[in-house]
Formats: C-alpha cells, structure tokens, sequence
C-alpha cells in the first residue's frame, strides 16, 4: 500500500465517515471496520487519529457544523443592520436546511453518541450558533431590540428556525414561500425593532 502524504489520511477517514452517515442516516451504523475498509487502512492508522469512534464521529460532525456555518455566512447580505442580517439568517439557514435535507438531518436531528471531550465545550461556540449570538448581541447593544441574554434569545430563534425547516424537509409539498412567510411572522414577535 502506497505511503499517503501526512494529514491526507485524516481526511479521507473523515471524508469516508461522512459518507457512511449521509449514506445510512444513522452514526450508529457508521462502524469503524466499514470506514478502514471505505479509505482502505487499518484500525491502528485510524486509531492514530481518532482514539474511540466517538472521538471520530464527533469530528466529522464539527466539521459539518463548520460547513454548514460558512455557507450561512456568504449567504447573508452586506449591512450594518443586525436586525436585517438576523432576519436573513433565519430565511438563509431555512433555504440551507431545505437544500441539504440529508445534511440537515444528520447535524440537526439525528442524536450523537456521548463524547468524553463534550462537558468541557461551551455549547455557545458552536458553528453557526456562536454568530447568531454574537448578531443577537450587537442588535441588542445598538438598542434595536429589548434587553435580553443573546444565548437565550438565540435558542428561542434556533426553535422557530428549526421547527419551521424540519416541516419543510418532512413536508415537502409545502410550498417555500409559504415556509418563509411563515417564518417571518412567527420569528417577528422575538426579533421586531425595541421602542422604549
């Protein structure tokens, strides 16, 4: 077997994981065996990188997040009006979700087996997240919206959000600008502009 350059093999271990979870739908199938036979190594070379499978699957689904969080972001409009990017987040991830419904399911509606490393991770620095509150914030700071907790407020916009895009991917025949107008109204009551 030809010597891969170094750093390669993590890749393709990572590129095959994805492939067994879009392919099965559940990181419970992904089992180590069929991913060193997918990048054609042995499990010391995969251990090497990843300790456990929960090690392995919790990676490749950070680097998932991390797609998913960058494609939002090139998707949003040039403004220095948070409440327009916020409004724009939510009709983007909505379009994302709907686009990519086996992805979507995978990060956002499949449960992931417990990772040793996940009590140390603050939940707000996760992909995606950490720039919804960081949007939430900067409206609040402006004085655009009420005071709040940005994480709490981002958590209740994520619900409204997620609801919304899972009817969507279930139901598809629901048409998307219905989806959307149905966005915008029930998210309005959270993010409208503050009045003192």
């Amino acid at each position: 077997m030809p010597r891969r350059p170094r750093g390669q093999l993590k890749e393709m271990i990572l590129d095959a994981t994805d492939g067994l979870l879009f392919a099965t739908g559940d990181v419970h199938a992904v089992s180590i065996d069929a991913v060193v036979q997918a990048v054609d190594c042995t499990p010391p070379a995969l251990y090497y990188y990843f300790p456990t499978k929960e090690n392995l699957i919790f990676e490749a689904g950070q680097r998932q997040y991390q797609r998913f969080a960058a494609d939002l972001q090139t998707s949003l409009p040039d403004t220095e009006d948070p409440l327009i990017e916020l409004r724009a987040r939510g009709h983007a991830y909505l379009d994302w979700g709907v686009a990519h419904p086996e992805h979507y399911r995978i990060l956002f509606m499949t449960p992931y087996p417990p990772y040793s490393g996940a009590e140390t991770l603050d939940p707000r620095d996760a992909h995606g997240l950490k720039e919804l509150i960081d949007n939430l914030a900067r409206a609040t700071e402006v004085g655009l919206m009420r005071p709040a907790d940005p994480w709490e407020t981002a958590l209740a916009f994520w619900s409204i959000v997620h609801g919304i895009t899972a009817l969507a991917i279930i139901n598809p025949f629901i048409p998307a600008d219905f989806t959307h107008s149905t966005l915008a109204t029930t998210s309005e009551a959270l993010i409208q502009r503050y009045s003192p």
